[in-house]
């Protein structure tokens, strides 16, 4: 009886959690769409691995349109698209990186006492709370210059939200008049930002990039001390962040903001996240996208993951709405020392995806 009762076990066990691995195509030329057909309208956000799912937060942008040019933020005081104030906090989520259902609204600027723009969402769990928390530029209405946004933080019981404001001015940091930034996960469940600043009139030119850690709950940054103080090239912007193989990689590209042309992107490594970092390649920009995202996803192959740089093709969309603007996606290679390889454009790419099912 004992032996039969065991052996059910088993076989529920098979049946609730099933590892699957399928070839998917990619394409960078047809617009990704959701399992109702809709395009998604989700950018400059984050996409991860979690559980066995996929997970793309991004403001929704909608069917604001805007002139094209040389750059989307030149017009962002007349009401640019980039920085309307009612920009929502989109979910999609996907088994496979290829079939997306859209999850709702996960965090609603009408939701705020004090209105503004918000871009740029980061989410992350962090499993000693299992808190899902989230981090955003937001710019206090009437507006403030661009170059002196603030960091909100947001959080929520549930992937799917309601995320509710903590603070609209994170005031930890090391550094003031933050721009854009990116979160990391380290193995251990420690956090960082990576984030840009130019405040400091000694450094010219401005937009330097540098990596601090989060608080335990990370609701918060531990200032100066825990900060790699700044490195690389200045004038960049849109950084992303993550660790193959004990090496800490921090990319970020040129000042560009809502760019048609996209920015290209330099490499930095460490052997630690607060650094010292080290330059080491350019690798282009051959899809004329501009940096959001660097996806570990999981395979089936010998090393277990692979990684996928994603950027925002600005101005791109065949209807002229900013919601509609097509993402870039394109796998990162690696050499036997670590190096990332130039990246050539591709239209559509094949990969081998692992994924649970429940």
């Amino acid at each position: 009886m004992l032996t039969n009762l065991i052996v059910i076990i088993i076989l529920l066990t098979a049946i609730v959690t099933v590892v699957t691995c399928r070839e998917v195509t990619i394409s960078n030329v047809i617009p990704r769409r959701d399992t109702d057909g809709n395009i998604l309208d989700a950018h400059d956000g984050k996409v991860f691995l979690y559980d066995g799912l996929y997970y793309f937060y991004g403001p929704s942008y909608g069917s604001c349109k805007e002139s094209p040019g040389p750059t989307g933020c030149a017009s962002w005081h007349a009401g640019g698209c980039g920085f309307q104030w009612n920009h929502n906090v989109s979910l999609y989520t996907s088994p496979d990186l290829s079939v997306w259902t859209f999850r709702g609204y996960v965090f609603q600027m009408s939701s705020l006492k004090n209105p503004g723009v918000m871009f740029w969402p980061k989410v992350l769990r962090n499993p000693k709370t299992t808190k899902w928390v989230m981090w955003f530029n937001f710019l206090p209405a009437p507006g403030i210059d661009v170059h002196q946004s603030l960091y909100a933080v947001a959080v929520s019981d549930t992937a799917q939200g309601p995320f509710q404001l903590v603070t609209d001015n994170v005031t930890t940091l090391a550094w003031q008049n933050t721009g854009d930034f990116n979160l990391f996960q380290d193995d251990n469940g420690d956090a960082y930002i990576i984030y840009n600043s130019h405040i400091d009139v000694i450094y010219n030119p401005r937009f330097l990039m540098s990596v601090e850690k989060l608080s335990q709950d990370y609701l918060s940054s531990l200032g100066k001390q825990f900060n790699s103080g700044w490195f690389g090239d200045n004038v960049v912007e849109a950084p992303a962040m993550f660790k193959r193989n004990g090496i800490y990689y921090a990319l970020f590209g040129r000042c560009c903001c809502y760019c048609a042309d996209g920015s290209g992107v330099t490499v930095h490594t460490s052997s630690s996240p607060l650094g010292p970092y080290q330059t080491k390649n350019y690798l282009g920009n051959e899809g004329h996208a501009q940096q959001f995202n660097v996806l570990q996803y999981k395979t089936s192959d010998s090393e277990g993951y692979g990684y996928l740089w994603q950027g925002d093709k600005w101005q791109s969309s065949p209807d002229g709405s900013k919601g509609h603007d097509f993402t870039y996606w394109t796998p990162m290679y690696f050499d036997q020392d670590g190096n990332i390889q130039y990246m050539n454009y591709t239209a559509n790419f094949t990969i081998d995806v692992t994924s649970n099912i429940y």
